[in-house]
């Protein structure tokens, strides 16, 4: 313990040298020796690596490890937007950022708000409504929002709404009609997770075989996959593997 303690050390120590001699932010000192471990990976992922990587993969690190030292900041710096100018793309990220923070109900306020006047059938608009409604449990709001969305953009092609779809009918427990779109929205969705709720919502209906062929499928399909892919769903992957 001792050891792995002077290690810790060691490395904020390093890690301080470089703030002083790059000349990075002096508040990284305070994060560096106030959280001896996770400062110092939060100081690698958001300064060191980005620097060394120095294109999108970098920057895309860079926002991560910020996200995860400040997860809130986005949610703040977007609702001082919308108090600036409650235009409907404020409002909008406003709504998104309070979503990925589990504030729902206030997220709902946003993007009601949002999708109104000229922009009442803006399928950005009232996707990100119908979002905000699934995740506080208003499922049959959200199952007419998005009718009223398909009904408004009859040809659009919309992964994330389709899959949304799938989703909520699933939460009203009409599995039948929720079988049929998750096996529509999985042969187009980008990336894993539309077939992996699917083979969950199969496994809860007891039909193993189905799901156990939906999970070999995803491990499949990742073999051939590039490994930025696969990094980036990781989440879904593992799950797979696990299962399949």
């Amino acid at each position: 313990m001792p050891i792995l303690m002077g290690l810790h050390i060691l490395v904020s120590l390093g890690c301080a040298v470089h703030v002083i001699r790059t000349q990075r932010q002096m508040y990284w000192i305070f994060i560096l020796f106030a959280f001896p471990a996770l400062g110092s990976i939060v100081y690698l992922l958001a300064e060191v690596l980005p620097s060394a990587a120095g294109g999108p993969t970098g920057r895309k690190a860079q926002a991560a490890a910020r996200k995860a030292l400040d997860p809130g900041k986005e949610a703040r710096e977007a609702l001082v937007q919308v108090e600036i100018s409650r235009t409907p793309g404020n409002l909008r990220r406003a709504a998104m950022a309070l979503l990925a923070t589990n504030r729902a109900d206030d997220a709902v306020i946003m993007a009601r708000e949002a999708a109104t006047g000229a922009f009442a059938e803006d399928a950005a608009m009232m996707h990100t409504l119908a979002l905000a409604l699934f995740e506080t449990g208003r499922y049959e709001e959200a199952a007419d929002q998005l009718a009223a969305m398909q009904a408004a953009h009859p040809t659009l092609r919309h992964p994330e709404a389709h899959l949304l779809h799938a989703r909520t009918l699933e939460a009203l427990g009409r599995l039948d009609e929720a079988s049929a779109t998750y096996d529509s929205v999985s042969g187009y969705f980008p990336g894993p997770e539309a077939k992996a709720r699917w083979a969950m919502m199969l496994e809860g209906m007891g039909e193993g075989d189905a799901a156990s062929a939906q999970w070999r499928e995803i491990v499949t399909a990742a073999k051939h996959a590039p490994k930025h892919v696969r990094r980036t769903h990781r989440r879904w992957l593992d799950m797979a593997r696990a299962k399949a």
